[in-house]
């Protein structure tokens, strides 16, 4: 039977048959134990069999009933090949199903495999009608099965309740499930019985993942709209499903709800991408890239990770706000190209105009029929009107004498979801009468204009412009110059940037409550305040025509490079959060310093240089690499080639990145150069960097020697001035020790340097240390420790996003598995690892690879050439978060 069908054939459409020759009681009272089974791809085993279905599905019903009859089962019923039994007690419920299930191992079929039957029990107390029961109970019992596998036995933790230790069957965690049509989530445990199978792929309850954000206050009407795009995603020939409409029109929410939907068509997973500051292909590319959680970084193309990734997967891309980013839908086109079950739902106020486009054109909300008051109600306009009044006065509610008042609202806003939000808010200041006057002489004066631009967009435009002239002339000038902020602002940069705290404290409380700006929690309790994308466009075209803009520019990129400045006193964690949340306002200055210098600006060449060292880090630790070098080659081909600590740091950073992507000759150029700058500075921790980059080249050419010197000069000066990097510098000492086979030297120095790291609050070099020393033990033979330190540090290096380490620890894990005669297990590391290096453009550093050479062959001698490479090829198929937790939970099961 098919997934989800066969427990409610057993429910609604069964024959009543009974074990009537083995038990005559009548159906058993009170609390009992309830069983369903189905048997797994039936329908592909009656077409391979043809007329010999018909005796494998007798043998198969004997062999349950006499398991069932031997343990006082009752048949409730059956249904093609399921059956619904009830056991006065959960232990003979267990015993019946642990013996049929090992009856149909055991059974000799004439297809020569076993017949796999799902089977899931709960237990409870169904009300019994005649000889059949019905409640909760049952339809959870018929769920509980529906989602186990064929050869899994699976039960309620209600059932478990009433099991001491049965002989010879054991349990098996697996969490907490939302099971179909069941509100509250079911905790289900699954029988281990010696001889039978016990690893079976995740329960067939789970959902698959989305990221789609689910709106507060939900959606008003639009029920139609939902199932032509749901009609339209499961439509087999079409690929790409446009929204289109003028802003305000509620694309983003419908198309959200719709993805959520059509969940369950998409094995996969929906992923949600807000592109509203994509302006590139790269960038598209880029943050496809980061909802799909796949690292990108090297030379290789954005698009080519993110559709290598994708490959046969069957997935939905949910690309929202996209009219800004019509130039990078080239994307898109190679996307769908390369990815054959890959599907794409945008909104976007313009269509993206390529081929296989299927293109939905979002009406407004339907509008009353008449003034009455249940027309009103009635129609999606007023309901979402309605609903949004009584949020911004609690006292509103519909009558008859206010519903024409609110029937001709909504006509003169065209329907349009955001227009009748902003409208409706100012129902704080006014009467549904007032407000209707006001707003209708706005809307008159404006439905003049271009007539190549939407009647929507128009009245949109309208409705905004409206709750602008509400503003006094301080409150505009303020509200304007807010777009000057690409992607929002804290108040601290809004006062740095425009006025002073009063001014902008007063000003911001009056654009939250004209719901022209939002206000945001961010982490730590602290707060942004942002704008609408289409507000801020309105808000930015008058900014374009203000003269300040120029000035406001300016503050805006002092600003945010004054704010890494002083960020540098902070520890590593928040100022990598700090570029996160400030990115937009980040690139933004970039390209206002890059422009000025351009424009022959000498403090804005230099401001640039800056700005880019600054961002060095972050850009390496986040799979920028592309990125940050391009603005860092762009930034120093600007100054001087003249000794300098921002350009020094600049190019340092520089060959940093160009390291990353294993441009190692550019890199020592840089590195070498930078040194000589720090030499004529007398900068004593730049040299003390540079020595250990250097050292880093080496090692990566397998000089040991000279890697060892470096890194020996860099120790020394960092000790010296008492520099916290020296972690970095000892730690690499201890690395060349491991290459040379010193094991209690390598020992000492990443100790050494662990030390030093928790001094510092380091996560990021604490957890290379973890794997490194865990290595170090691994090669000493002290597995234990060994296998404490990597696991350790593989769950370290996920959290952090730190991809090359993390492929380093999944080897060590490898290692691990080789030592403990797990080749198998050893091979599908060993492919995580190598997909992770293969995302990230990081190849297996020469160093390391005559040690993991040596653990792959040990594993290729006990397992032979062609299992190892199947297990090899499995771990290149698994996801990052599927990896980790594949080396985690299977050393937790090891170790319980």
């Amino acid at each position: 039977m098919s997934p989800l069908t066969a427990a409610d054939s057993v429910l609604y459409s069964y024959s009543m048959s009974r074990i009537s020759e083995a038990v005559t009681t009548a159906v058993p009272q009170g609390v009992v134990t309830l069983l369903f089974t189905d048997i797994e791809g039936s329908t592909k085993l009656l077409h391979r069999l043809g007329d010999d279905f018909g005796e494998v599905l007798a043998a198969h019903r004997n062999l349950l009933r006499d398991a069932f009859a031997r343990h006082g089962g009752y048949e409730v019923g059956t249904g093609g090949d399921a059956f619904f039994v009830a056991f006065p007690d959960a232990a003979g419920a267990v015993a019946a199903a642990v013996e049929a299930q090992r009856a149909l191992f055991g059974h000799d079929w004439p297809h020569g495999e076993p017949v796999l039957v799902r089977m899931g029990l709960h237990t409870g107390e169904p009300v019994p009608i005649d000889d059949n029961y019905i409640g909760m109970d049952v339809h959870r019992a018929a769920r509980i099965c529906d989602a186990a596998h064929g050869g899994q036995v699976v039960i309620s933790e209600a059932t478990r309740a009433r099991l001491g230790s049965p002989p010879g069957v054991g349990f098996k965690d697996l969490g907490t499930h939302r099971l179909k049509d069941l509100e509250e989530p079911e905790h289900i445990l699954q029988l281990v019985v010696p001889q039978l199978p016990e690893e079976f792929p995740p329960l067939r309850s789970v959902q698959p993942p989305t990221n789609v954000p689910h709106h507060v206050g939900g959606l008003v009407g639009r029920s139609r709209e939902i199932g032509d795009l749901r009609s339209l995603l499961r439509t087999p020939t079409v690929r790409l499903v446009t929204v289109t409409g003028p802003g305000g029109t509620g694309k983003t929410r419908l198309a959200a709800d719709a993805a959520l939907e059509a969940l369950d068509a998409f094995a996969d997973g929906v992923f949600f991408v807000d592109v509203t500051q994509v302006r590139s292909e790269d960038v598209l590319a880029t943050a496809i890239a980061e909802a799909l959680d796949v690292p990108v970084a090297g030379d290789r193309p954005a698009k080519e990770v993110v559709g290598e990734h994708i490959g046969r997967k069957r997935l939905l891309l949910f690309l929202d706000n996209f009219e800004r980013a019509v130039s990078a839908a080239p994307v898109v086109s190679f996307l769908l190209r390369s990815c054959g079950e890959l599907k794409v739902l945008t909104t976007s106020r313009i269509a993206l105009s390529i081929g296989g486009e299927h293109e939905y054109p979002l009406s407004p909300l339907h509008l009353p029929e008449d003034p009455m008051r249940a027309s009103v109600a009635r129609s999606e306009a007023g309901r979402l009107f309605i609903g949004r009044a009584a949020a911004a006065d609690p006292r509103f509610e519909l009558t008859e004498d206010n519903a024409p008042a609110v029937a001709e609202i909504c006509g003169l806003l065209d329907g349009l979801p955001l227009a009748l939000e902003l409208a409706a808010a100012h129902l704080k200041l006014f009467s549904v009468d007032a407000l209707l006057d006001r707003l209708g002489d706005r809307l008159k004066l404006l439905t003049g204009g271009a007539t190549d631009s939407p009647e929507r967009h128009r009245t949109l435009r309208g409705t905004i412009d409206w709750s602008y002239e509400l503003l006094d002339e301080r409150e505009r000038d303020f509200f304007r110059a807010l777009a000057v902020f690409d992607g929002g602002a804290t108040l601290e940069a809004i006062v740095a940037v425009i006025g002073s705290e009063a001014d902008a404290i007063d000003a911001l409380t009056s654009l939250v409550n004209h719901s022209l700006v939002r206000r945001v929690e961010i982490s730590g309790g602290d707060h942004r305040f942002t704008m609408l994308q289409t507000i801020r466009d309105y808000a930015l075209e008058l900014l374009e025509k203000d003269p300040e803009l120029p000035t406001l520019r300016e503050r805006h990129a002092a600003y945010y490079l004054d704010m890494l400045d002083r960020a540098r006193e902070d520890n590593s964690d928040r100022r990598t959060e700090l570029v996160g949340i400030e990115l937009d306002n980040l690139r933004a200055a970039l390209a206002w310093f890059a422009g000025r210098a351009e424009g022959g600006s000498r403090d804005d060449a230099w401001a640039l240089v800056r700005l880019g060292a600054l961002l060095g880090r972050y850009w390496y630790t986040h799979g920028m690499a592309t990125e940050g070098s391009g603005w860092l080659e762009r930034a120093i081909a600007m100054v001087p080639a003249d000794p300098e600590p921002s350009r020094a740091l600049a190019m340092r950073l520089l060959g940093v990145l160009k390291e990353q992507q294993r441009h190692t000759e550019e890199a020592a150029a840089l590195f070498y150069e930078a040194l000589g700058d720090y030499t004529q500075l007398g900068d004593l921790p730049g040299q003390a960097a540079c020595l250990n980059s250097l050292g880093v080249v080496m090692r990566g050419r397998v000089d040991f020697d000279a890697a060892e010197d470096l890194f020996e000069r860099s120790a020394e000066i960092r000790r010296q001035i008492g520099d916290e990097q020296a972690s970095s510098s000892v730690g690499n000492l201890g690395l060349v020790a491991l290459d040379r086979g010193q094991i209690e030297r390598a020992m000492a120095l990443f100790e050494e340097s662990m030390q030093l790291d928790e001094e510092n609050d380091d996560e990021w070099g604490i957890a290379v240390n973890t794997n490194n020393l865990g290595i170090a033990h691994l090669e000493a033979g002290n597995v234990d420790r060994a296998r404490e330190l990597v696991m350790k540090a593989i769950a370290a290096c996920a959290e952090l996003g730190e991809w090359e380490g993390l492929a380093e620890a999944l080897e060590a894990a490898a290692g691990l598995s080789s030592i403990q005669g797990d080749p198998v297990r050893g091979g599908r590391l060993i492919g995580t690892a190598r997909a992770i290096r293969t995302q990230v453009a990081m190849p297996l550093h020469p160093a390391d690879r005559p040690r993991v050479e040596r653990w792959m062959a040990g594993m290729r001698r006990a397992v032979g050439e062609e299992a190892f490479d199947g297990a090899v090829r499995e771990g290149t198929r698994m996801t990052r978060d599927q990896a980790v937790a594949y080396a985690l939970g299977r050393h937790s099961q090891g170790r319980g």
